[in-house]
């Protein structure tokens, strides 16, 4: 096979977060798994490659190391000259497999498909702002809303194989957009190597604290989580150790939603006893992974949920959203609750805090979440891609307009 991966992603803010980290663990994963297939890099200049280690860079064959340029306007004939571009090196380099692991971001191009020999693939994280549009009509321009509705129409006429991160993402990919005659592959994500549980006992800290891997972001179900907090410590406050415990929010600050939280967390009685960390480094948020009680997750709707992994990579007890994408990968370790249920938030997260932190239970939940692994992901993005590569391509189906 000959296969051509839109490196886009290399040049986004999301590089070393997320789907940055998704981007690079599967390329890198699928460049050392296999010697016997052809890749080709386009969409980002030579120099981006530093991204991963010389071996890796002497695998991908980067080509068309101008196409970058297209992309930094992002006008509707920059979007076509990429596409162009696209369409002129799959069909010069006799491509199999085209892929575009970041789709629905609008800070990349998504070309359509000028080329029916090629198949056409798409990794999909999510469709929050589809699922969710009621609140994004409100708080995106209508044109951003048009571009995005404007990409799942694309999607749906042009792309021939979509990689999901979970069962749930690919459920509500068949629900909610025309593609049941597509093919459809689950590579879910993975939990880094360096969470780990801490090695010895549980570290020393001066106050205990809940973990809540958060955001202003209303799917992120912040309000909740507060009445919660405050639910649990007034319920349990005899209990020991729950009166001084803290609720510690790992999140990006914003000035507005941040004062706007203190004044609720004040008027819960809370305001003492709860921390906002803001952006933190990778080896900060190992830290307060292996020193909290227990993590809270509190979510409403989760294309994969990776703190829940992370926190169970750490050996945390979790206490977290019975909702979306959460119990598929929290699997029996989690203490679950209704997250619009304030009641039985407080309960399922009281049962987290006095969960066992033991050597052995803090070791089965790790060893549980290395059961998901990038290597894993990559050699089912690989085997999606060979399987692909020898389908017969399906009946283009007109695109839909009612989302």
């Amino acid at each position: 096979m000959r296969i051509l991966i839109d490196g886009q992603t290399l040049r986004t803010p999301e590089i070393n977060r997320g789907i940055g980290v998704y981007f690079k663990k599967t390329v890198e994963g699928i460049l050392a798994s296999d010697l016997t297939n052809d890749f080709f890099i386009i969409g980002t200049p030579p120099d981006e490659l530093t991204h991963f280690s010389p071996w890796f860079r002497q695998q991908l064959h980067c080509v068309a190391p101008d196409a970058h340029e297209f992309t930094k306007a992002s006008d509707e004939r920059s979007n076509q000259a990429y596409s162009d571009l696209i369409n002129e090196t799959i069909s010069r380099e006799q491509i199999d497999i085209y892929w575009s692991p970041n789709p629905l971001m609008l800070n990349v191009f998504l070309p359509a498909n000028g080329n029916s020999g090629c198949c056409f693939a798409a990794t999909i994280f999510d469709l929050i702002p589809a699922a969710m549009e009621n609140h994004f009509r409100k708080h995106w321009p209508s044109q951003t809303l048009r571009q995005y509705k404007e990409r799942l129409r694309l999607l749906e006429r042009d792309y021939d194989l979509f990689l999901h991160i979970s069962q749930y993402t690919q459920s509500d990919v068949r629900r909610m957009l025309r593609v049941d005659g597509k093919r459809h592959v689950v590579t879910p994500l993975a939990a880094d190597e360096f969470f780990r549980p801490y090695p010895f006992p549980k570290i020393p800290v001066e106050r205990d604290y809940i973990l809540y891997p958060g955001g202003f972001d209303p799917r992120k179900n912040m309000d909740r989580a507060l009445q919660a907090f405050a639910a649990m410590k007034r319920k349990y406050s005899g209990e020991p150790g729950v009166a001084e415990t803290d609720l510690v929010i790992v999140c990006h600050k914003e000035a507005a939603s941040e004062s706007e939280m203190l004044k609720r967390a004040s008027r819960l009685g809370i305001a003492d006893h709860l921390r906002l960390t803001g952006f933190v480094s990778n080896a900060e948020l190992v830290a307060l992974y292996q020193k909290a009680r227990c993590l809270f997750f509190p979510s409403l709707y989760e294309g994969f949920g990776l703190p829940v992994l992370e926190g169970l990579a750490c050996g945390l007890p979790v206490a977290a959203s019975n909702c979306s994408s959460i119990p598929e990968v929290a699997g029996s370790l989690a203490c679950y609750f209704d997250p619009l249920d304030v009641e039985s938030m407080s309960g399922a997260l009281y049962a987290a805090f006095n969960a066992p932190v033991d050597f052995e239970s803090r070791r089965r939940r790790y060893d549980y979440a290395k059961q998901f692994s990038w290597q894993r992901t990559a050699l089912a993005t690989l085997q999606a891609f060979s399987d692909s590569n020898h389908a017969p391509r399906p009946a283009p189906v007109a695109a839909t307009a009612s989302l």
